[in-house]
């Protein structure tokens, strides 16, 4: 493949990124690691053939590639098997979950260092593809295509009526543009980063004409209407519409609050601002705002901003229990991607709903990789916002310095955003925001001429590009494997809920793919539980999910219940009741297990247990109706004659 189809490819991968579901499903994100890895491979073996070479932009760029390098490092760290003493020393958290491991949840770690190696391989194709003016212009237009097409999306099916996402029907969302994302806030952060972008080109073309008649100006006007600015605004335009009509609150204000800071900042760092330029800012606050936002509703986003209070918001209790969560992973963190599973053990009674992520990048990203992990990826950040600013003040390249005023945009939006929303877990956004972080390393040092960049000539430098396409060949194949065993999980699911059908064959393939993912052991021991095979076979699914994600609490609840069922009262059983009710002290389904199986063995229970029973009891009687947690039985009066009980529970029990 030639350099030139190389390129384009890239610029294909790019628009695709957002198109299915934002990437933020197993076999979207596989499709995307193999895509870059496949560009890679591409580059690494013209590279090989003398065809390809590093360039100067790459190679000033050594100093942000430290900083990617010890980011993958910690993760790849918190995977590596260590001495129960060492990580009794390093995480006494992961230590009492009884992982082998910093973090609590491997697979979901391994997945998310795959992830994060291609967002970084992706960020050296940009850097390494990228050394020409004219290419920095056709990636910068593939990101505004790709944002156009999903406003344009957005808005017909929200102004339409159909909603639809996808290629399939609207669940969530509807009434507001969703694109092809699946939540709307995230449609929002990706149009911010493609309208940074197209506002930095369009300051780019800037120019200032002097008017001696009007005759010029009507001349000049013309011009400007039938020229390539004019579809960019309109491009631009429909950007903003979209936005306006996702009615995301932070986002719409991450949205206008940039535009004006780095505007600002444009104008600060300019030794010479043009007039075209002032009036450019000051039509894009204006007009977008007064006459685009009027016609589209920016007056129910105002009112989502006036009627939004920390009564009605639990966001707030989520970031306060996060923080709690980060004091027990202080350092290390509980393991990238680990969020999910372990947060349940801190959340509190106000918090009903099931939080996949902490709505706040800086807690999430402190909570799975510590205040290393958040302080390298701080670093990154202001070294590149430092660059760009630099840039804005000493390049002459109109292009540039365009293109810098679109990485302070992008990286202010974010940090505003942020705070109330997960867009860096997303792998979309957060691999289209790695590429304009390195649109501002090319901006940079993109040289006035091209230079011939260094080619490996010496025995030793090729062996590691070989070693190198060899571990990307493994790192696709992991993604592939990993894609489709999570797809025949969905599928089983999918089935047994629709049909009822108990085969088990989609999910021993999935198996049989996966053996490291507990997700597929935990449900694949609960469909044969189901089925009526109780056995030692069935117990070791459970035994195998739990060692794989010791955090869980669904896991240590479910073999709990089989223990129990296959009468094995052993210390694993007691362990596993107190793991389950530690690990999600909160959770409805996990407490009604726990309830269950530990009325059924409250002979069996030592008195400790029985206390933390009863406690739990009285507890739950507040929530909700105590007959529906516990049947009359035998056990049940024991339960009730172990000590005084409040009304509540003495009434239920017969007593006056």
């Amino acid at each position: 493949m030639s350099n030139n189809r190389l390129f384009f490819a890239l610029l294909v991968l790019l628009i695709w990124l957002p198109l299915p579901l934002a990437s933020n499903r197993a076999w979207a994100w596989a499709i995307l690691i193999i895509g870059i890895n496949t560009l890679a491979l591409v580059w690494l073996y013209s590279l090989l053939r003398g065809r390809a070479s590093l360039t100067p932009v790459f190679v000033k760029a050594k100093p942000i590639f430290i900083i990617w390098g010890l980011w993958l490092l910690l993760i790849f760290v918190q995977l590596i098997p260590l001495p129960i003493t060492w990580l009794e020393w390093l995480s006494p958290q992961s230590a009492f979950w009884q992982s082998s491991t910093l973090s609590v949840d491997p697979h979901a770690t391994s997945v998310a260092l795959l992830k994060s190696f291609s967002y970084v391989l992706l960020f050296a194709l940009i850097l390494l593809l990228t050394f020409r003016n004219t290419r920095l212009r056709w990636l910068a237009y593939a990101l505004i295509l790709s944002g156009f097409l999903q406003a344009l999306y957005g808005s017909f099916m929200t102004l339409s009526g159909l909603e639809y996402g996808f290629l399939h029907e609207k669940v969530y969302h509807r009434g507001v543009a969703t694109g092809t994302f699946i939540n709307r806030n995230h449609l929002a952060n990706y149009l911010i980063l493609c309208l940074a972008v197209g506002i930095g080109v369009l300051i780019a073309q800037l120019e200032d004409r002097s008017v001696s008649s009007w005759r010029q100006f009507f001349r000049n006007l013309l011009a400007w209407l039938f020229s390539a600015k004019i579809r960019l605004r309109l491009a631009l335009v429909i950007m903003v519409i979209g936005l306006v009509l996702t009615h995301s609150r932070m986002g719409n204000t991450a949205f206008f609050a940039s535009l004006t800071v780095a505007g600002f900042i444009a104008l600060l760092l300019s030794k010479q601002a043009t007039r075209a330029t002032v009036i450019l800012l000051t039509s894009l606050i204006i007009i977008d705002i007064f006459i685009v936002g009027a016609w589209f509703g920016i007056d129910r986003v105002v009112q989502r901003l006036e009627n939004t209070t920390l009564s009605h918001e639990s966001r707030d209790e989520v970031s306060l229990y996060t923080l709690q969560y980060w004091q027990d992973y202080p350092f290390f963190g509980s393991g990238l991607g680990s969020y999910y599973t372990t947060f349940p053990a801190y959340q509190g009674e106000d918090i009903r709903l099931y939080y996949e992520d902490a709505h706040n990048d800086y807690l999430q990203f402190a909570a799975e990789t510590g205040s290393i992990g958040l302080g390298l990826l701080g670093l990154a950040l202001l070294m590149t916002f430092v660059l760009a600013l630099r840039t804005q003040y000493r390049r002459r390249n109109p292009l540039c310095r365009g293109i810098a005023f679109s990485v302070i945009m992008t990286i202010i939006a974010l940090l505003i955003h942020s705070t109330v929303e997960f867009n860096l877990q997303i792998p979309a956004n957060a691999a289209t925001f790695m590429v304009i972080l390195a649109l501002g390393w090319v901006a940079a040092y993109l040289p006035r001429h091209n230079h011939k960049g260094w080619q490996p000539h010496h025995f030793v430098s090729k062996t590691i590009v070989i070693i190198a396409m060899l571990g990307l060949i493994y790192s696709s194949y992991l993604a592939a494997v990993w894609g489709w065993a999570d797809v025949l999980l969905k599928q089983s699911q999918y089935r047994i809920a629709e049909s009822r059908d108990r085969q088990t064959n989609f999910l021993e393939a999935a198996l049989r793919l996966n053996p490291g993912n507990p997700e597929i052991w935990e449900y694949l021991g609960g469909v044969l539980a189901k089925t009526g095979k109780i056995d030692t076979e069935v117990l070791a699914f459970f035994q195998k999910a739990t060692e794989l994600r010791p955090v869980y609490g669904i896991s240590w609840a479910h073999l709990a219940l089989l223990k129990h069922r296959l009468n094995q009262h052993d210390a694993e059983f007691f362990s596993a009741l107190k793991k389950a009710r530690r690990a999600a002290p909160w959770n409805t389904y996990v407490q009604r297990i726990l309830m269950k199986t530990r009325l059924a063995a409250w002979y069996h229970l030592p008195q400790e247990m029985r206390l933390d029973l009863i406690n739990d009891l009285e507890r739950e009687i507040k929530r909700q109706p105590i007959g529906k947690l516990i049947r009359q039985s035998r056990r049940q009066w024991a339960v009730c004659s172990f000590r005084a009980l409040p009304p509540g529970l003495g009434k239920f029990c017969g007593l006056p």
